[in-house]
């Protein structure tokens, strides 16, 4: 599995609104992409700061649901939310325990 970890300052007074975008946009919309595993979104209202953390089959999977501008347009839209650029690693899932 690969994993695509977005990082994020986030404005206080939009955590609420951005939760709300993800569970109700972003998520379902992830879900029609193929190789789409899980993914979650977490944020600390102590430090206004997130992470939203996508799981994918295979690179080429994860790849694709970048360059085809999905990824793009999930960040221009959140744009609004963040206190500062989002910061994206890659990685390889090494161990998954459920």
């Amino acid at each position: 599995m690969y994993a695509r970890i977005i990082q994020f300052p986030i404005k206080p007074e939009f955590i609420t609104e951005a939760v709300e975008y993800f569970r109700y946009s972003v998520g379902p919309a992830l879900k029609t992409h193929a190789g789409f595993k899980s993914s979650r979104m977490l944020t600390n209202t102590e430090t206004n700061k997130g992470l939203m953390v996508t799981l994918w089959d295979t690179e080429e999977n994860r790849k694709a649901a970048e360059t085809n501008g999905f990824l793009q347009e999930v960040l221009k839209h959140m744009a609004n939310y963040f206190a500062g650029a989002p910061t994206i690693d890659y990685y390889e899932v090494s161990v998954e325990v459920s």
